[in-house]
């Protein structure tokens, strides 16, 4: 059983999203391995403040022409769809959590490119703006 302090420790850690912080600068310096890992880790927290203020261009690693080519890439033969299945593997292969699982298209099973960017933007935002409480 949890102490009150530890209690007290992982409610701050939960809604002030410090991991979730935490594991976004890690996977952004092991991306980029900047010259530099503090000043970079400086301008990611300043991008994550003018995102907070502009509510656009969190910090990601993933950007649309990345989601684009993970779409093109299930979608090899140009449909211009992918199923479902292959819709929720793509999300959580991209870190994309929490995620609507039954997206426009999800009754036929024809998810479009159209759909799934939408979706992954949507998703990437809320996992990359760690200033953002957890709903």
């Amino acid at each position: 059983m949890a102490s009150p302090r530890m209690e007290e420790s992982r409610e701050y850690l939960e809604k002030h999203r410090i991991i979730e912080l935490f594991n976004n600068m890690t996977s952004q310096l092991v991306f980029h391995r900047p010259e530099n890992p503090k000043q970079f880790m400086i301008e990611v927290i300043e991008r994550l403040k003018e995102a907070r203020t502009t509510q656009l261009d969190y910090p990601c690693l993933f950007d649309d022409s990345n989601v684009t080519s993970v779409f093109g890439m299930l979608d090899p033969t140009k449909r211009g769809f992918i199923t479902l299945a292959q819709y929720k593997e793509a999300m959580s292969t991209v870190g994309v959590e929490g995620f609507d699982e039954y997206p426009n298209g999800a009754e036929a099973d024809k998810i479009t490119q159209e759909t799934f960017l939408r979706e992954a933007r949507h998703g990437l935002k809320k996992s990359s703006a760690t200033f953002m409480p957890i709903p």
